[in-house]
């Protein structure tokens, strides 16, 4: 709790601070400043506040999905604003060149997964309880898991790759820089998933970053990120766990 309040007290400075030593407007820096400081420190005060509580499924991922659905569609808003479609990536249509992409990077992405799987074991860490407990059972939550997927595939790409990347490329004026820090914060925003977790999100995310950055769409990484939940929650969760 003391950390997200940290967040919160630390949150509009930093915005200011942004807004007066770079090029972005005030809008820009408390948007970025909210993805990459505030969301992060939040997603670690919730750690001690969830532990030991029962969480229902349903409603979590209702929430974490239209939440995640509102990021995505803002993100979406200020780079129109700040870059344009073609900056956020989703200028032109999917192509046969990012359905190809795509794949690649959901190979990459699974087998990532796999790698961390086998380190996993072989320091001896095993999965938080939280992530085990949030992994669909029924029917339905198999179906709303697959909604969340998207939802995170959407919303997650758009702000953390599409918006946030090009945002600090613009107010630092460095390339990786941007990739570095936005990939280090979206894992930090999956800390429920524990320290392995953590890196093992930021490494999946720093691939989608630098294959947006080089092939200049984020469909690839739009599309891939959610195959790659939809397959690590429901195809492949018992060897993965």
């Amino acid at each position: 709790m003391k950390i997200a309040l940290a967040g919160v007290l630390v949150y509009p400075v930093v915005a200011a601070l942004l807004f007066r030593t770079t090029s972005l407007g005030l809008l820009d820096a408390l948007f970025l400043v909210g993805l990459l400081e505030l969301l992060p420190t939040v997603a670690l005060g919730q750690i001690a506040m969830v532990r030991g509580m029962v969480i229902e499924r349903v409603p979590a991922y209702l929430n974490s999905g239209s939440t995640i659905l509102v990021l995505g569609i803002v993100g979406i808003l200020m780079g129109r604003r700040l870059v344009g479609l073609d900056g956020l990536g989703l200028g032109a249509p999917p192509s046969t060149d990012d359905a190809l992409w795509t794949g690649g990077l959901w190979a990459a992405g699974v087998g990532t997964l796999w790698a961390f799987r086998w380190l996993r074991g072989l320091v001896g860490i095993e999965e938080t309880e939280l992530v085990h407990h949030l992994l669909p059972v029924t029917g339905r939550e198999r179906r709303l898991f697959v909604g969340l997927s998207l939802c995170a595939g959407f919303g997650e790409e758009t702000a953390y790759r599409g918006y946030a990347i090009s945002a600090l490329v613009l107010a630092t004026g460095s390339v990786s820089f941007a990739l570095v820090v936005t990939s280090a914060t979206f894992g930090v925003l999956h800390a429920y998933q524990g320290s392995l977790g953590v890196v093992r999100t930021g490494v999946v995310g720093f691939i989608m970053g630098a294959a947006f950055l080089h092939t200049g769409s984020l469909w690839p990484a739009l599309f891939a990120h959610a195959l790659i939940d939809v397959t690590a929650g429901l195809v492949l969760r018992e060897r993965l766990l």
